[in-house]
């Protein structure tokens, strides 16, 4: 079984920017566990070893705080502590438990995680066990978590950068002759020194005076300089180490490599094996550190990486039982093709019958040269149509904002999520019926929900509402409007709706259901799963008190999930009950606008250079992309943008072209794939998770190539400015392919005649800055920024003199500077 969800993050804690570029998070699936915890690499760039008295609480406080949104997927949260220790100095014991306090208690004040997240603390030594401190107490051992959390931080960092290679459409012949549809480049997985500084954290337990390494892989050389760092920081003598030289490798080599890493002062041999396919490398490598080590008298360790030799459960330790045994990190369990070059199946399949070899040297692909080439994915698209649709008449969206209130505690308070819909405002009873019956039509839900008889949902999704100001007030009946919603969805519009947190009641309810009948937990949105997971076991209580043995089913309004992925694992929480969505929109937590800031920050474009047009642009943009820093302490932070008066920026003006004056073409035209008549900001949301669901839902079928985006095709396919211009903003850089690098005519001839088919000037005062800034942003290749310069400076002084396009040819202005500068 799946796990449902473990999650990494890594949070440098000297970085406080907001949208730091040094944060990941990514969902991590583990075969064979079926525990849930969020490990998170607390990591500093001070590498120096730190004494207890100089830790700062309130900075490792700070770093917590800035990302609550991040630290509610799991119930079980472990920190690794940002300072290791040398085998003569104190542990930081005092200072970690003091911090463990102030996370959970209210000891110096709020509690910061709250006591219903078990969160625990891990310091590394060298050369004696690590420090574990948890707040409160676990079914699970200490050895069983840390095992978790090494395996999830190993498979976050191979997902990261799509180092497991498992393609539906060809396989690979392995430098051993060995044909697989799975492989595994570990070197992937290193792609910054903090990669390889936790890697070798988890060997530290092993590190003493003297020692020898022996690695199977070149990849590993930056595990190897990083062990050698924490050996000669801590006064430690450095022993020799050995690498594999070439694979397939036989008993004579592997023998000659452990012989290499042992000198007249070994105090034992740590090895480390990348990855065990067949195992028998990691049999051979066995028997020769049992035969050599014996003769000097001194102890070794094997750990294995991935190892996909076994399927059998992990024994979840940490390191061996014994000095001579080995272990695991990560079993990834799969049950993957494979054969010998003489007799192998996957030559035979329809499906994947291609054949990539890899380079023995490099372990790289030695085929498939060209990207994996993608359009924005139309199912995706087609199926948030009556969402947005409905968002636009409401103006139900915000972008940069602050989630909704009663979530906050679990995202904090200075998240800005690029898109956030509004239910409260979305959900008002007009036609919700009709809505959701017609998404069923579309999209039919599981049989299972039709038996519903008792729906729980949380009691901020059940309460009467005020409306934000920006659509005048009134009130919502949430309940009512649930209620509406569960009978387009062909449940009983009478059926007892009761909130989560009143166990009396619910109860009471349960023990009134026939044995067919379901229970059924319903939210508005769904982010992280947090509040879903708390629903459920709020009812798998009370099923458990009253013995009474059922599924519980969910339903939500509206997914916003940051990942494919991320939606799979909450659904493996309902199990064996279902998860289903009516809508779902995934959205990254990164945004183009402060893409759009870090560069107009970085810029070195002169206001005072600029014309009147220019610099009034500049300074409206300034004030556009800083409202959620204006106004973050007002609790409804979107409201307030439209209060600032006309000489100041639209909050809804997310494109460079748009202005007060509203020459700009202000929706898409007819019905598109994305919803019909969209407004800019609507169209800008949904467009924006429709690519971010293609980037993630095609990178598994791409590896070993790169996901691009075909611009060649999506500029000849769309002939809308607003759905271009969304489409290039949500995209990052490298992942826009106009041709081929060799074919520089075909590059030139994408890119004009994007410009060239836009013949409207209302079109034109959004396209052109727009490409402007994509251009400076690394979107457009160098080799066309000629193109796009001489064309946006042709069609923009063909534009009427007068005061209404002053706006859109200060954004002009200000794309050619930043053009110039880059």
């Amino acid at each position: 079984m799946e796990s449902p969800g473990n999650y990494y993050l890594r949070v440098d804690i000297d970085d406080t920017a907001d949208d730091s570029s040094s944060e990941i998070l990514l969902g991590v699936e583990l075969s064979g566990s079926d525990s849930e915890l969020t490990f998170v690499d607390l990591h500093t760039r001070l590498r120096t070893p730190h004494l207890p008295g100089d830790v700062q609480i309130e900075t490792l406080t700070g770093a917590v705080q800035d990302r609550l949104h991040l630290l509610s997927k799991t119930e079980t949260v472990l920190f690794r502590w940002p300072w290791i220790v040398g085998p003569e100095d104190d542990p930081h014991i005092d200072q970690i438990e003091a911090w463990l306090r102030r996370l959970s208690s209210d000891v110096g004040g709020e509690p910061v995680l709250g006591s219903a997240l078990r969160v625990g603390v891990l310091q590394h030594q060298v050369s004696c066990p690590p420090i574990l401190r948890w707040s409160r107490e676990s079914s699970m051992s200490d050895g069983e978590l840390l095992y978790l959390a090494r395996a999830t931080e190993l498979k976050a960092l191979l997902d990261r950068r799509n180092a497991i290679w498992e393609p539906p459409n060809y396989h690979f012949r392995l430098p051993s002759g060995e044909h697989t549809d799975l492989f595994i480049r570990i070197a992937d997985a290193i792609n910054e020194p903090q990669d390889a500084y936790a890697l070798a954290c988890w060997l530290l337990e092993r590190l003493k005076s003297g020692v020898g390494v022996v690695v199977d892989t070149g990849g590993l050389t930056p595990v190897l300089i990083q062990i050698e760092s924490f050996l000669t920081r801590f006064e430690l003598e450095v022993g020799p180490t050995a690498i594999l030289q070439a694979y397939p490798a036989g008993r004579a080599l592997v023998r000659h490599t452990v012989e290499n890493a042992l000198s007249e002062q070994s105090s034992g041999i740590v090895a480390l094996l990348s990855v065990s396919a067949t195992g028998s490398l990691k049999d051979t490598l066995l028997d020769e550190l049992d035969r050599v080590v014996s003769s000097y008298g001194i102890d070794y360790t094997l750990d294995v990486m991935v190892d996909r030799s076994t399927t059998e459960p992990h024994s979840g330790t940490v390191v061996p039982d014994q000095a001579g045994g080995h272990v695991s990190w990560l079993n990834l369990k799969r049950h993957a093709g494979s054969g010998s070059s003489a007799s192998c199946a996957l030559c035979d399949s329809a499906e994947k019958a291609q054949l990539v070899l890899v380079d023995p040297r490099s372990y790289g692909s030695m085929a498939l040269p060209l990207p994996h080439l993608v359009m924005p994915d139309t199912d995706h698209a087609t199926a948030g149509q009556l969402f947005w649709e409905r968002a636009a008449e409401y103006r139900a969206r915000a972008i940069e904002a602050k989630p909704h209130p009663k979530s906050r505690i679990a995202r904090g308070k200075r998240t800005a999520l690029p898109v956030r819909p509004i239910f409260e405002v979305m959900c008002q009873p007009d036609g919700l019926t009709d809505l959701v019956e017609k998404r069923c039509g579309e999209h039919e839900l599981d049989e299972g929900l039709t038996r519903t008889a008792l729906v729980v949902a949380a009691p901020h999704d059940l309460d009467t509402v005020v409306l934000p100001a920006f659509v005048g007030n009134g009130q919502v009946d949430l309940k009512e409007s649930a209620r509406l919603v569960l009978a387009g969805a062909g449940i009983d519009i009478d059926v007892p709706v009761v909130s989560g947190d009143n166990q009396a009641a619910l109860a009471e309810r349960v023990a009134e259901l026939s044995p067919k009948e379901a229970i059924l937990v319903f939210s508005w949105g769904s982010v992280t799963g947090l509040t879903l997971r708390r629903l459920k076991l709020a009812v798998a209580d009370v099923l458990a008190e009253s013995q009474n043995d059922r599924a519980v089913n969910g339903l939500v309004f509206h997914a916003r999930p940051s990942t494919p992925r991320e939606w799979t694992a909450q659904q493996n929480q309902f199990q064996p009950g279902v998860l289903e969505k009516l809508w779902w929109s995934c959205f990254p937590w990164s945004s183009p606008l402060r893409e759009e800031s870090r560069l107009l920050d970085r810029s070195d474009v002169d206001i005072a250079d600029l014309s009147l047009s220019g610099r009034n642009f500049l300074e409206q943009r300034d004030e556009f992309l800083g409202m959620h820093s204006t106004f973050l302490e007002d609790d409804d932070d979107w409201s307030p943008r439209f209060d600032l008066g006309e000489n100041h920026a639209h909050p809804e003006h997310v494109f460079w072209g748009m202005s007060a004056d509203d020459i700009h073409q202000d929706k898409v035209r007819g019905r598109s794939l994305y919803g019909k008549g969209l407004d800019c900001l609507s169209a800008y949301a949904a467009i924006g998770a429709v690519i971010n669901f293609t980037r993630h839902n095609e990178q598994p079928k791409a590896v070993p190539r790169w996901v691009m985006f075909d611009m060649g095709r999506i500029v000849r396919s769309y002939f809308d400015a607003v759905i271009t211009c969304s489409v290039i903003r949500w995209l990052h850089p490298g992942e826009l392919w106009w041709a081929e690098r060799d074919d520089p005519k075909s590059i030139r001839d994408s890119v004009a005649f994007l410009l060239d088919q836009t013949t409207e000037s209302n079109e034109q005062v959004l396209l052109l800055p727009e490409l402007l800034l994509a251009s400076a942003q690394g979107k457009v290749p160098k080799l066309a920024h000629d193109v796009v310069r001489d064309k946006v400076q042709t069609i923009s002084r063909q534009w009427p003199e007068d005061r209404s396009f002053d706006s859109a040819r200060g954004a002009v202005e200000v794309g050619l500077r930043l053009l110039e500068a880059g």
